[in-house]
């Protein structure tokens, strides 16, 4: 992987991990009168994380694809 690719896989990670725990806390409190943050522990916790480094890694490869064919297409000129 080059450099871009690790640059959007950790923008990615830190963005998705926030994500991952807002949407926890979401769920955990949705019943409850007062809003309590916590972090999952466990299974739940490596499953969270490897769900997040999963999708980050094909966000950057994704981006490095879209990239690439339009830097290709503008050597070729069919870029309007």
């Amino acid at each position: 992987m080059d450099k871009k690719v690790w640059i959007i896989t950790g923008a990615g990670v830190a963005i998705g991990i926030g994500e991952a725990l807002l949407y926890y806390n979401l769920g955990k409190n949705a019943t409850t009168k007062s809003f309590k943050f916590g972090i999952p522990r466990g299974k739940e916790l490596y499953q969270t994380l490897a769900v997040v480094a999963v999708t980050s890694v094909l966000t950057a490869m994704l981006s490095k694809g879209i990239e690439s064919a339009i830097n290709t297409e503008a050597r070729q000129g069919t870029v309007v």
